[in-house]
């Protein structure tokens, strides 16, 4: 995995410099630290002292608040400590955070002793990491403990840093690139927190660096990211917190909290996301693309609203629209622990901005795929998502695999991660089947792309296969807005199946193709041309065609609102291309494989 040995370098380089001591040579007592600002990771004493004056009636209640629940409110404990001087949370505080420490320094060294990931305690981190930076905010802590957390921070910098923690030679890490995110968070969280240490500094600037190198190298041209939705989601998170924590300490470029790659990065989740689903309260979500679970919201719009509400108003008012979309989700994702912020996210949950529809349309995303999409916001939005290039670590054999929602309505699902398809339905997607999909990197790669007001193209390669998809498009959204598929296969591609895995109610069959009854008020015909044996087979949610010879299958996928009459398709002469008889008016679209 080219990925892989090129980060093995990049580690190797980040820590080369660190240099490692001996358990007894640790320092764990050091002078100046009493001088040492906290908090210091998410919020500053300025920033608490802001909220403080803002939001005067929250912390009044807060004051007053009592039975702080560490595991299922610890945002309100913090802030109570913090904002408010209750001494109830203040004292909570105190105590938790050594015990919170040692739970962590059990998981590092779980890593260090049997390989476990960094990931298994997440939310330990998370939680031992907002704790003691409040605690040490606590001007009444008490000198021991102060003694011992800081004592426990040093040791579990120095865990952290050692050269057998989560070793990028390791197989399944190479599998990973989460996990390589969390454990340089965790190294550079620690130095953050006890910047006067004798090693903090060379701790902070090779963990600081290796997630440049990560940003640098795994998002793609336009944005897309190296993993599928789901842990993509779980990277740019804790990159936003740790180059948050960075401009706190003072680190250059704003700790590269605002570097282009990650406005890119979350205008590619805006752009990806769904249209609103009615299967999840009627609010946009992360699409079901590889390992990403159903119905998942995220809050990281919201939190991006928070970030650049002063550095770009027109940006921030756009992440403050996709936020609100997803229903306004305090957490950043589901079934994954985010250690960023835990314990801070009460003080990034209200931008203040005025919501801007974002201006997205269809993109190509080289290394990720391609998003077609026309008028985004209308509640009857036509988009499909074609799964693409060389950024595919945690999805399925879907390279080349297709989702499709059609005038507000999914209409084309992928299985997600909690396998809800029977076991042989998550072996195969929305596409054609090997050989043609066999290869060493098991990926389709982008070949074409334009964009233009009427009709969208993309065009890819997967050894035999090539899949072309064009996107006629209309300026209502509810007139003609519907897509042209176009499957090559070489003679070594073939025999082979094509799929098409839709979310419908009943299939049946037409004298073109199916026509697909949706679980909504949107159907879909589906119409085959170009190979002249194109018989469809309906298996409960799954259309097939078997391909016996080499040569194109034209499909038309055309959403329609019930009650429409159904489309009328047929085949041009040479067969490259297909006529489409809609309520607007013929089309003609072509195309050629060559």
């Amino acid at each position: 995995m080219k990925i892989a040995r090129a980060f093995v370098l990049a580690w190797w380089l980040s820590l080369a410099h660190v240099g490692f001591l001996s358990a007894a040579d640790r320092i764990l007592t050091w002078a100046g630290a009493e001088h040492d600002p906290h908090p210091c990771l998410y919020v500053t004493a300025k920033d608490a002292a802001e909220a403080r004056a803002k939001r005067r009636d929250q912390v009044a209640a807060l004051a007053g608040a009592r039975d702080f629940n560490l595991d299922g409110a610890l945002d309100q404990a913090i802030a109570a400590a913090l904002l408010a001087d209750n001494a109830e949370a203040r004292k909570l505080v105190a105590e938790s955070a050594p015990q919170a420490l040692d739970a962590l320094l059990a998981g590092i060294r779980q890593t260090l002793e049997k390989g476990v990931g960094p990931h298994a305690y997440a939310r330990p981190f998370g939680m031992a990491s907002a704790l003691a930076d409040t605690a040490l905010a606590l001007p009444d802590l008490p000198a021991d403990s102060r003694a011992t957390i800081l004592s426990k921070l040093a040791e579990a910098g120095y865990l952290l840093n050692d050269p057998g923690y989560w070793n990028p030679r390791a197989t399944h890490g190479s599998l990973c690139p989460n996990m390589f995110t969390s454990a340089a968070g965790y190294r550079l969280t620690v130095a953050a927190l006890i910047p006067s240490h004798p090693m903090a500094k060379s701790w902070f600037n090779g963990a600081l660096s290796e997630l440049k190198e990560q940003l640098d190298n795994w998002v793609d041209p336009a944005g897309g990211m190296i993993e599928c939705p789901h842990y993509s989601m779980v990277i740019l998170h804790q990159w936003v917190g740790a180059f948050l924590i960075a401009r706190n300490a003072g680190a250059p470029n704003d700790g590269w909290l605002y570097d282009p790659a990650v406005r890119r990065a979350i205008e590619w989740f805006g752009n990806i996301t769904t249209p609103r689903d009615p299967q999840n309260g009627g609010f946009h979500r992360l699409p079901s693309l590889g390992h990403t679970y159903r119905n998942e919201s995220t809050g990281m719009f919201g939190l991006m609203a928070c970030l650049w509400r002063e550095k770009d108003p027109a940006f921030a008012g756009q992440m403050q629209w996709l936020h609100m979309e997803q229903g306004a989700p305090a957490e950043p994702g589901i079934l994954s622990y985010y250690p960023a912020f835990m314990g801070f996210r009460w003080f990034f949950t209200d931008s203040g901005m005025a919501p801007q529809v974002p201006s997205y349309s269809s993109r190509v995303y080289p290394e990720t795929g391609v998003q077609f999409r026309n008028l985004i916001g209308s509640p009857r939005e036509t988009t499909l998502y074609l799964i693409a290039g060389r950024n595919h670590s945690h999805y399925f054999n879907d390279s080349g695999s297709i989702t499709l929602w059609g005038k507000g309505s999914e209409l084309c699902d992928e299985d997600d991660y909690q396998n809800r398809r029977a076991p042989q339905g998550r072996e195969a997607h929305s596409m054609v089947d090997k050989p043609a999909t066999f290869s060493e990197e098991r990926v389709m790669q982008i070949r074409e792309f334009h964009a233009s007001a009427h009709l969208d193209y993309a065009s890819g390669v997967r050894r035999g296969w090539q899949r072309q998809i064009a996107f006629v498009k209309d300026q209502d959204p509810l007139g003609p807005n519907y897509f042209v598929l176009a499957d090559t296969l070489d003679a070594k591609s073939v025999p082979t199946l094509w799929r098409l895995f839709v979310r419908a109610n009943n299939v049946t069959r037409t004298p073109t193709g199916v026509a697909v009854t949706g679980r909504e008020d949107v159907d879909m015909d589906v119409c085959f041309a170009g190979v002249s044996t194109a018989t469809p087979e309906i298996q409960s949610n799954v259309v097939r065609v078997a391909i016996a010879q080499p040569g194109t299958l034209l499909t038309v996928l055309y959403p329609r609102l019930r009650g429409e009459r159904p489309v009328q398709v047929e085949a041009l002469p040479d067969r490259q291309g297909v006529r489409v008889v809609n309520p607007v008016g013929p089309d003609l679209v072509y195309l050629s494989p060559e």
